[in-house]
């Protein structure tokens, strides 16, 4: 009998691992969206680098956090990956493991390994094993429930949809984009056939994807990586769209949908040179392909600035429809008045900055939101991710963090009433080992761009701005 079982068990993996091949053979057609004095606090030590002739490379930058005499910063929390071991469940999680496997067995015994009772159990057994770290195996499961699945409900039924989303989330730990990529795709095409381009269930679909491809983006997976600005912005425009069209502009989505496109036309804006490959003949045909699934228009390559500029022009106007949103409308003024600023429109800046100051000004209740927004300078954007990927890690999801360092260092610098950055000063002490990777940290603030202090206002040029950067090595 044990022998019966285990040579079920083989069957099943050599089965599992073909229908995987042709699982993702299938999936390749529809990769189409893939492609300073006594009173300053003390710095912390940095982390102790090993004895290497190997030179330190700069991973990546966190945002800058500002430090004031006596009070302790609040940096961003690193992303620790916990051993699963030291988990109290892990045990429990292990023999859960082994009891699923035997339930399994025993299906594939007297149903075969097609039987339609092995979804729930492969399912379950995949979660157990995510959960242990066990990732390969996890992986290997829920590719084997997804293809009995699809044999039981159909190639696109939507009953696969859960093992699907565990199976990115496994590849992603491992630090898999292709695959992750691959079944991001799948999930947006299954759903897409499911519900088609005008059904509201698609929206969290749309969201899903475009915020991978931001990701993606990020972490430099795609080729090319402009390809992902464009589809992100061409999911989040769909995505509004279906939520004002549906539900309404007072949905809590929309406007969340317009600072994702501002966010995302900031980055387009920003390298203009991965821009070029969008306008290729092919990937202009796969863009508008996109566009035809989703009933969307646009032009054939993405906008930027004037993208950008829109979508917060429409936070503003919706808020200024409101009477009772004078801290929103504040806010929303004051984004308008970065982007302006982050692209050198510094007339348009300083009005959206002045009315936003009148504003709270003539409020009973504006001076704390005066003090949050004005009262220091603050790096920009702040509607989209500061922090800064120099190499294609991404460092909240690869699971082997350990093998990375951090440490930190304070910069003193004047920021101008146009909101750049001159006179830096380095607090933190310069040594063979560190000095590579400070200079690049510097190269980088000296490039950055601040909203400046407002006072009564109008912008100010402020000098000893005192900044704190982590970077990973």
């Amino acid at each position: 009998m044990n022998s019966m079982i285990i040579k079920a068990i083989a069957s099943t993996r050599a089965v599992s691992r073909l229908a995987s091949l042709a699982l993702v053979s299938l999936l390749a057609s529809f990769q189409l969206l893939a492609q300073q004095s006594e009173n300053e606090p003390a710095l912390p030590a940095e982390t102790e680098q090993a004895q290497t002739s190997v030179p330190l490379v700069l991973l990546y930058l966190d945002a800058p956090v500002a430090v004031f005499p006596g009070i302790d910063p609040d940096m961003p929390v690193p992303v620790v990956v916990a051993d699963p071991e030291d988990d109290p469940g892990f045990g429990q999680r292990l023999e859960g493991i082994r009891e699923y496997n035997l339930a399994v067995a025993e299906i594939e015994l007297n149903g075969g390994v097609w039987d339609r009772q092995l979804i729930e159990e492969l399912t379950a057994l995949g979660s157990l094993q995510q959960q242990q770290g066990y990732h390969p195996d996890a992986i290997e499961t829920f590719a084997r429930a997804i293809h009995v699945n699809r044999i039981h409900t159909g190639l696109h039924g939507l009953e696969q949809i859960p093992a699907v989303e565990q199976l990115i989330e496994s590849y992603m730990a491992l630090g898999d984009w292709e695959q992750a990529d691959v079944y991001n795709n799948y999930l947006f095409y299954v759903q897409q056939k499911a519900y088609g381009a005008d059904d509201p269930r698609i929206i969290p679909v749309l969201d899903a994807l475009a915020k991978w491809n931001i990701q993606a983006f990020n972490i430099g997976y795609g080729d090319p990586l402009g390809m992902r600005l464009s589809t992100a912005m061409i999911l989040f425009n769909a995505a509004a769209r279906m939520v004002g069209a549906h539900y309404g502009p007072s949905d809590g989505r929309y406007l969340g949908y317009m600072e994702d496109i501002a966010n995302s036309a900031y980055l387009v804006a920003k390298h203009p040179e991965l821009m070029v490959e969008v306008g290729r003949p092919e990937n202009r045909s796969m863009q508008q392909l996109l566009r035809d699934k989703l009933h969307a228009s646009g032009s054939a390559l993405p906008a930027g600035f004037g993208a950008g500029e829109s979508a917060l022009l429409t936070i503003v106007r919706y808020y200024s429809e409101r009477e009772d949103s004078v801290p929103e409308l504040a806010t929303a003024l004051t984004n308008l008045g970065d982007w302006y600023l982050l692209f050198e429109r510094r007339r348009s800046s300083s009005a959206s900055y002045a009315q936003a100051w009148e504003i709270l000004s003539a409020s009973e209740n504006g001076e704390d939101q005066l003090q949050q927004l004005f009262a220091q300078v603050i790096p920009l954007p702040t509607y989209a991710d500061q922090a800064v990927n120099f190499s294609g890690v991404d460092l909240a999801i690869k699971t082997d963090s350990g093998e990375r360092s951090f440490a930190f260092v304070d910069f003193v610098f004047d920021v101008t009433e146009y909101g750049t950055v001159r006179s830096i000063r380095m607090l933190t002490e310069q040594t063979n080992g560190n000095s590579t990777l400070l200079g690049r940290v510097r190269r980088q603030l000296r490039n950055s761009v601040f909203r400046p202090v407002i006072k009564d206002g109008l912008p100010l040029r402020t000098k000893g701005n005192h900044f704190r950067y982590r970077y990973w090595y």
